[in-house]
């Protein structure tokens, strides 16, 4: 995939990106070369459609230009040339090149460019040495351009004639060389208006300028007092934010943070007196978590979108001895649904149960009190805000007193982490840095609030728009997260589609990894430097797009 100002260049991967390929082939093979008949209908699919691999180029979600390659034989140049075994010679690997289209006001643009690029980068990564093409006899100039050499006469009938022609990677490479100059005037051009795609990603997040301007600051050696007392200032300021007695940090993920956790229950005289709760892909996670570090908790486990039942919980938690504990995921990112953790404190608190949990994606999202929580898990790189990169866990030390640490790996040592002052091991000064500043927002309870409040409002917009347009989020608005909306695509779009058509407008989401694609959820979030007018821009255009008329066609 290439950016290049308002142009962005691919392979197309959706059904609207195929729908406007046979578009365009009817509008440039039909209207204007008139190399087949007209069928009414406005779309002409290639004979060679399936076998076809399109590179494509969209401004703004529209398609305003395409080549193809396939390579398997036999290839349709083969039926103009008087002796075929041309094409056979030993080492050879063939791509036939079809269906080169450019729409008439974007011909002296950058398109052009942008599609052998492409096509060239997929062909030498796959090891193709050739191209082969029907050359249509007005465009000779522009083949000879791009490289190719015909291989014979031309052939066809008054209305459209073509050359066999061919070329190699190497002679396309050295024309778009010999080319540079006009090229790069062309991008210069064309990239002025360029602007970096809105991340609406769960992480990375937007970065606030000034928290950027902090990672690049020069670096801190991590044993040197400013840095020590940087590190100190922090944990104090997450730990009141937080009202927890005590935050260790370590380099890593959320995923470290809750390996911290399974390590600690099992270093416990109670590790086996468990339970945890799944309603969502993070909720699984733990549960694999705690399995590879020896535990065997009960497990209570609902369908996504669906909140914790608390009652059901409660039940459980009757059976389990005191000083037992349960372990689940406050704010699950893959459904979008914030879990009831203070319900949970209150019913555990009753039973002498002791409360778990992961706070990766609430930290900084919500208002937190961690006060009755014995281990929390939380990242840098969700709604905090800052830069993905150290690993959170809230506890109180003097409630840890008791665990035999000396079979728990040094860098999962909680005790340990919590006791020292300043890191036990290196620390990045940049991640240290980026996390104070993007922290200023929490430094009193009012700029907390008003932070919080923020969020609250963005996510409710996201609902509403959503909703408006028949995209309901998962989760019911009563444990609606603020600033994770999960829903399905729609009509019988794929999770992986619909990404890749948000992007074509300039907006990350999400729905990549495998646990959404295989439910066909996306997301989006608004976690980070996002504005509301970021989602005006996002929201307009699905509109847009919703509203255009569905077409039905058939292979011609």
């Amino acid at each position: 995939m290439l950016r290049v100002g308002r142009y962005l260049f691919k392979r197309a991967e959706t059904a609207d990106e195929f729908e406007q390929i046979h578009r365009l082939n009817y509008r440039t093979f039909v209207r204007e070369i008139r190399q087949h008949e007209d069928n009414g209908r406005g779309v002409l699919v290639d004979k060679y459609h399936d076998r076809n691999i399109y590179f494509i180029a969209l401004r703004e979600g529209k398609l305003v230009g395409m080549i193809s390659v396939h390579d398997q034989p036999p290839f349709s140049v083969e039926s103009r040339l008087s002796d075929p075994s041309i094409l056979r010679q030993p080492g050879m690997r063939i791509l036939e090149v079809r269906l080169l289209a450019i729409e008439p006001g974007e011909r002296k643009t950058v398109v052009l460019a942008g599609i052998i690029y492409s096509m060239n980068e997929f062909a030498r990564a796959k090891g193709y040495t050739h191209y082969v093409i029907s050359g249509v006899t007005d465009q000779l100039p522009l083949y000879k351009h791009i490289g190719f050499e015909a291989l014979g006469p031309a052939v066809g009938d008054a209305a459209a004639r073509f050359v066999p022609m061919m070329t190699t990677l190497e002679r396309v490479e050295t024309q778009m060389k010999r080319s540079k100059t006009l090229w790069q005037r062309r991008l210069a051009r064309e990239a002025a208006p360029a602007s970096e795609p809105v991340s609406l990603l769960p992480g990375p997040v937007p970065l606030a300028p000034a928290v950027q301007a902090a990672l690049h600051e020069p670096p801190l050696y991590h044993r040197s007092t400013e840095f020590v007392h940087l590190f100190e200032h922090v944990r104090g300021t997450l730990s009141r934010l937080t009202n927890a007695r005590a935050v260790g940090m370590t380099v890593g993920s959320g995923t470290l943070a809750n390996e911290i956790i399974a390590a600690t229950i099992a270093a416990d005289a109670c590790a086996d007196a468990g339970l945890i709760l799944v309603n969502g892909e993070f909720g699984r996670r733990i549960l694999k978590q705690a399995f590879r570090f020896g535990l065997r908790p009960r497990v209570l486990e609902w369908p996504w979108g669906q909140p914790w039942d608390l009652d059901q919980i409660a039940t459980t938690l009757d059976d389990l001895p005191p000083g037992g504990w349960v372990w689940g995921v406050h704010q699950e990112s893959s459904t979008g649904v914030l879990n009831d953790l203070p319900g949970l404190v209150r019913i555990a608190r009753n039973r002498n149960i002791r409360v778990c949990c992961d706070c990766v994606s609430s930290l900084g999202a919500v208002p937190l009190d961690l006060s009755g929580v014995y281990l929390a898990s939380g990242a840098t790189g969700k709604a905090l805000s800052s830069v993905a990169g150290l690993a959170l866990v809230f506890a109180d030390p003097a409630r840890l007193a008791h665990l035999n640490t000396d079979r728990i790996p040094s860098y999962l040592d909680l005790p340990a982490t919590l006791a020292s002052v300043g890191p036990r091991y290196t620390v990045p000064s940049g991640l240290l840095r980026a996390l104070a500043v993007a922290l200023e927002v929490y430094e009193t309870p009012e700029k907390a609030q008003a932070r919080y409040d923020h969020y609250a409002s963005l996510g409710r917009y996201v609902r509403e728009r959503l909703q408006a347009l028949g995209l309901p989020p998962l989760a019911p608005e009563a444990v609606a997260s603020p600033v994770i909306t999960s829903f399905y695509p729609p009509g019988r779009e794929s999770a992986l589609d619909f990404v890749s058509r948000c992007e074509t407008w300039g907006f990350l989401i999400g729905g990549q990894s495998s646990y959404l694609a295989e439910q066909r959820v996306v997301q989006i979030a608004n976690m980070g430097a996002i504005l509301r007018s970021d989602l005006d821009r996002l929201f307009d255009r699905l509109q847009n797009w919703l509203e255009r008329p569905s077409l039905n066609y058939r292979v011609v």
